[in-house]
């Protein structure tokens, strides 16, 4: 994925700095680790009763996540929009040449998925000669264990659709073109594909969301848009989804080792 053969057809006009991208993460990664434990001690002394024991602890935690990623794309929309008065459109939010970049998308990640396969595979086998057995991500146990449908579907949806599209606008829309205008093209994409797989917080799924970010990072780059990087993380969330749940109902919950 050499940037030189990334040739645009038109440039994204990012007006927003790296000090801006900084405000966002740092708003972030408060909100996620300080804010969602007070929002639901909020929420619990305004309704009266506890809200974990009666809708269940992961509905609650899905819900202000929800809640917590709207907020902070909500504050991305006003730094361009209002600070920068600049539209949706320079985020790369655009339809343009909507069926070419979904097809770009989905063909470089036919290319790309082997690799993302072996990486998983090479890390565990690592990881397996030193004794070190990869825990579990939340979301994975989640849907493994979840017996209600109703938080099930909840799961899906957010992983499936809210999760790709947040994280896209953040990462690629919005930090990626800070970074460009300071350190070039290259290092942008290899920049936000580390910090991307680094907020995922899993040491052992480290280096295939790496590869996945560099390859929505460079799709992002060469259309323009944020289609291709959207469909593309939603296609590979949805692929993952549908293999945990053929092992969630026909391998009782055994994950094979890739």
């Amino acid at each position: 994925m050499n940037s030189a053969h990334i040739k645009p057809k038109f440039a994204l006009d990012c007006r927003w700095s790296i000090k801006d991208t900084i405000k966002v993460f740092l708003a972030y990664m408060i909100l996620m680790f300080v804010g969602m434990p007070v929002i639901v001690r909020l929420l619990t002394i305004i309704l009266g009763f506890n809200i974990l024991n009666n809708i269940g602890q992961r509905s609650m935690i899905l819900f202000v996540s929800l809640f917590t990623n709207v907020l902070i794309c909500s504050y991305v929309f006003y730094i361009v929009c209002v600070e920068y008065r600049q539209s949706i459109t320079a985020l790369g939010l655009s339809l343009a040449n909507l069926r070419g970049n979904i097809k770009q998308g989905i063909k470089q990640y036919a290319i790309i998925l082997p690799l993302i396969m072996l990486a998983g595979f090479v890390i565990n086998l690592i990881s397996s000669c030193y004794g070190q057995a990869p825990e579990m991500q939340d979301v994975v146990r989640w849907v493994l264990e979840e017996k209600s449908l109703f938080i099930l579907a909840s799961l899906i949806f957010f992983g499936v659709i809210v999760a790709p599209i947040i994280e896209e606008i953040m990462f690629r829309g919005f930090l990626q073109p800070a970074l460009k205008n300071s350190f070039g093209g290259r290092y942008a994409i290899a920049v936000t594909a580390a910090l991307f797989a680094a907020v995922h917080m899993d040491m052992f799924a480290f280096l295939q969301i790496f590869i996945l970010g560099m390859l929505l990072g460079y799709l992002y780059e060469k259309t323009q848009t944020l289609i291709a990087s959207i469909v593309v993380h939603i296609l590979h969330n949805s692929l993952t989804l549908v293999f945990l749940l053929y092992f969630k109902y026909y391998l009782k919950g055994k994950v094979p080792i890739f």
